[in-house]
């Protein structure tokens, strides 16, 4: 008889499928029967067509039932519980897995992993009590990088460090690769020039994405790389702001905005160069995909990108226009062989570090995974 396993979502925004599909790979069809179910959110076919198991559940819990207490959502996800009787539960963020923990005061669970994907999440003290009081020996706290492991390891005081891990997140090198559009392809959509250096950042237009900052860093480099070009797929709040920005800095034909772009990574392979200004980024998936498009990156040293790029990129102090422009500079005047070479490697990185086998390798050799399988196969 297959085990059943459940992923519990917050909802089913693409970066979060994709990495729910992350786990849903870790467990062989012959052997498990995973499930994967998303708390907020109606039901949709397209989600339901990219979530790689056919066991989907669109919980369809309003924004207002998974505040406060969450009783309904609770007595819903009790309800599947008592009738899958789950192995194995992972639980995404920090609502599922608020409802998960008191889903397990009423329910054996051999084995539940709370994953966390930003930094502060349980920073507060009313979360922090409620893990100390409803915490268990076989609950595992993970974040998404070390940054976020130990930022969760200082709040969470209760909950010995050896529960408190990191599961990275990883990228589908095999699903990820077909989907990017050709260089030429690309660029004809976003409407660039075949001969110009296009320095390209994706991100959301708000403060802690800082384009601020890279907007500077551009202004000071394009009299020293005239055929240079800065292109922003996004939208946000900061959108006015910034394009005022470019305005006053006369940089309006060379600046260039696109709004939010479906499958904006689809469009790596148009950039000569990925840069990131981030002032705070729990891991930077992003990355991943600009090392698998085989693209350069230069990216802010912040809480988990060093982890990402380690020496594969350039990494510059956040908030710092004048170090940025350097490193703008130097990859605009390296050489295409150079920056081949340097791409290279960078896909070498991400396909060891932070590809599906490798993190099949890390999922199966944590403590409570082997324990939990041990004691089903008695």
């Amino acid at each position: 008889m297959r085990k059943n396993v459940l992923i519990l979502g917050h909802n089913d925004a693409t970066q979060f499928i994709d990495i729910y599909n992350q786990y849903t790979r870790l467990f062989d069809e012959q052997q498990y029967d995973v499930t994967v179910a998303y708390l907020t959110g109606t039901p949709s076919d397209d989600t339901k067509q990219r979530t790689l198991t056919p066991n989907v559940l669109f919980l369809n819990q309003s924004k207002k039932s998974i505040r406060a207490l969450k009783i309904g959502p609770i007595r819903k996800l009790l309800a599947l519980c008592r009738e899958k009787r789950f192995e194995i539960v992972i639980c995404h963020r920090y609502k599922p897995s608020y409802i998960m923990m008191w889903v397990a005061q009423f329910i054996k669970i051999p084995a539940l992993i709370y994953v966390m994907h930003e930094l502060g999440t349980i920073s507060s003290l009313n979360r922090q009590l409620l893990i100390a009081a409803l915490g268990r020996k076989n609950m595992l706290f993970a974040g998404v990088s070390n940054a976020v492991r130990d930022d969760m390891r200082k709040d969470l005081w209760s909950v010995p460090k050896d529960r408190v891990t990191t599961l990275y997140n990883m990228i589908d090198i095999d699903l990820t690769e077909p989907q990017f559009l050709s260089r030429e392809e690309a660029r004809a959509q976003l409407n660039l020039p075949n001969d110009a250096f296009v320095f390209g950042n994706i991100a959301r237009l708000v403060r802690n994405k800082d384009q601020e900052s890279l907007i500077n860093a551009f202004s000071i480099v394009k009299s020293s790389c005239p055929n240079a070009k800065l292109i922003i797929l996004g939208k946000g709040e900061l959108e006015p702001k910034l394009k005022t920005q470019v305005a006053s800095l006369n940089l309006t034909e060379d600046v260039l905005f696109t709004g939010f772009v479906p499958n904006g990574f689809r469009y790596m392979k148009a950039f000569d160069c990925f840069v990131l200004s981030s002032t705070q980024e729990a891991f930077g998936r992003v990355l991943l995909e600009a090392m698998i498009a085989k693209i350069p990156i230069i990216a802010t040293a912040v809480n988990g990108i060093p982890e990402v790029v380690d020496s594969v990129g350039t990494l510059i102090t956040p908030k710092n226009p004048a170090e940025f422009a350097i490193a703008m500079q130097h990859i605009y005047k390296t050489s295409q062989e150079k920056r081949d070479e340097l791409s290279e490697k960078a896909y070498q990185h991400a396909q060891t570090n932070f590809s599906i086998p490798a993190f099949q390798q890390e999922f199966w050799q944590l403590p409570l995974i082997k324990k939990t399988l041990r004691t089903i196969e008695e």
